[in-house]
């Protein structure tokens, strides 16, 4: 599967989740044996760096044993939660994905065949704020829902805190777990990842100068 080759890495980083967190996970890894066609969901924390979704694709491509023929499509609102999303919208509509344009100015026409995974996240404060943290839970559970309904494996990103307010990891990775949990989803604790990095290698800047958005290692380190 597509996450196999990083499966220790998660492992561990959900044993981190008992020190940031009180809540443990149910769903520590994904259903899907190599999901070939993957949606991803969410707003400027994926869509920086020209998104999440290239440098997730190359590490895919990377890794032989995965094979061939990986695609992932990126949907995002810029300050969005996920009660913006029309994820119906995106999963019924066959003319997403369905051509590219490449550097020669030569069109590829692809069949739209649907879509095995679709990654989620909200806004980087919505799973906490307290006015916003029920549309969390809401939307969460009636995304996940819709997804499996149709055969798609609805999966969370754990977002990371902002880098002046570290308080926040242990808050945004309870809300992401209990919802993970409660919705029967595997959550990837991206956010945990950046509080992991930032003790062990310090000298690495995950952040944007804004300290919300993610450097460029901060996109790949969201990708592995």
């Amino acid at each position: 599967m597509i996450l196999m080759r990083i499966s220790i890495t998660l492992i561990l980083l959900f044993q981190l989740s008992t020190v940031f967190s009180s809540v443990t996970p149910a769903v520590k890894e994904p259903k899907s044996e190599n999901p070939k066609s993957i949606l991803m969901i969410g707003n400027s924390f994926m869509y920086y760096n020209n998104g999440v979704h290239n440098p997730l694709v190359r590490l895919i491509r990377a890794t032989e044993e995965l094979g061939k023929g990986h695609k992932i499509r990126l949907i995002t609102i810029n300050g969005s939660s996920l009660s913006w999303h029309d994820v119906n919208s995106y999963i019924k509509n066959p003319n997403i994905g369905s051509f590219s344009i490449n550097s020669k100015n030569v069109l590829n026409k692809y069949d739209f065949t649907g879509f095995d995974m679709a990654i989620m996240q909200d806004c980087s404060q919505c799973p906490i704020h307290p006015e916003r943290k029920d549309l969390f839970y809401e939307y969460a559970e009636k995304h996940s829902n819709l997804l499996k309904k149709n055969d798609i494996e609805p999966v969370f990103m754990m977002t990371w805190a902002y880098k002046d307010k570290p308080e926040m990891t242990k808050q945004l990775a309870e809300e992401y777990t209990l919802a993970g949990n409660k919705n029967n989803v595997l959550v990837t604790p991206v956010g945990l990842a950046y509080k992991n990095s930032m003790k062990t290698y310090p000298e690495i800047n995950l952040y944007h100068p804004d300290n919300r958005h993610p450097s460029n290692a901060g996109t790949y380190l969201s990708a592995a």
